[in-house]
């Protein structure tokens, strides 16, 4: 079959950069997900949480009682609007809940967007072509950032939102204005510590039984050996070689909700923890990708 049979064509234009090879990384990965229906019944626990909090909220603005009455109405449902030292307010509480729900589904979805490319000898297409190494890994991880965020960040955002509005005044989002760059940061947090371990793990175990293992294994047992140990010695310590907890602990910096400077440390202990296993998982992950094989 000649070219001109095959419909191919050739490009007199101008060449964008391959960073832009990310963005369409991240295009796929999304559709990817989003067609597979079993994964909808995941994503639709997050939706419905994130209804929950909707509705308490609108249901108790609306019903316009007394301001300590209806303080403590929110505190039965875990949502406080405000952040208050040395307690956890309601968008923590929120973004806590919807990352179960996206560990859940990133169980599932790894083998899909990251294992499938090395198990079926489609990783050297990208890199045969001006995609580098580099735009692979950094358009997956902001593939799994982007559906992380999906579920937690914007969700959140949205929820300051509504509150703002079924005020009467504006006085709420100019008070708690900085609540927006915890979430933000909160977020961040969650989706680079999830999406680099994950797409690590994916690369090397490529297949959904091992990759789903080893992460309930991580995010699980260890919360259940760390709480032994901390049990056995009576040290706290060893409560942070949790990811989960440390997760939440690196959170709860973010919204500066610490009032004793031993929380402050633990927050600080918990986020290089989070950084050294980042670290030696991009380091596993860069020599992962090496090791494959390119065609030009």
């Amino acid at each position: 079959m000649g070219i001109d049979n095959a419909h191919y064509y050739g490009w007199d234009g101008k060449l964008h950069s391959p960073w832009w090879a990310t963005l369409a990384i991240v295009r796929v990965a999304l559709l990817q997900v989003f067609r597979r229906k079993s994964y909808w019944l995941v994503i639709a626990l997050g939706i419905f949480q994130f209804l929950v909090f909707w509705v308490i909220i609108y249901a108790l603005l609306q019903a316009r009682l007394p301001a300590d009455a209806q303080r403590e109405l929110f505190k039965l449902f875990n949502f406080s609007p405000t952040v208050e030292p040395g307690k956890d307010n309601g968008y923590i509480e929120f973004m806590q809940r919807q990352s179960v729900v996206v560990m859940i589904l990133l169980a599932f979805s790894g083998s899909l967007l990251v294992g499938a490319d090395f198990r079926m000898k489609s990783l050297p297409f990208y890199l045969s072509r001006r995609v580098d190494r580099r735009h692979y890994i950094v358009g997956k991880l902001m593939a799994i950032s982007v559906i992380i965020s999906l579920l937690t960040t914007v969700p959140a955002l949205l929820l300051f939102i509504e509150y703002g509005m079924l005020t009467s005044s504006l006085s709420y989002w100019t008070d708690n204005w900085n609540t927006v760059f915890s979430v933000l940061t909160y977020g961040a947090t969650i989706c680079v510590v999830l999406s680099i371990m994950l797409v690590t793990i994916s690369a090397y175990l490529q297949r959904m039984a091992p990759i789903a293992i080893t992460w309930s294994t991580i995010f699980v047992m260890l919360g259940l050996l760390a709480q032994y140990l901390r049990n056995a010695t009576g040290n706290d310590n060893w409560a942070l070689i949790d990811p989960w907890l440390d997760i939440r602990l690196v959170g709860k910096l973010c919204f500066g909700v610490f009032s004793d400077a031993d929380g402050m440390e633990r927050a600080i202990s918990a986020a290089m923890i989070l950084g050294t296993v980042c670290t030696v998982c991009l380091v596993a992950l860069t020599h992962r990708v090496r090791a494959v094989d390119i065609v030009e």
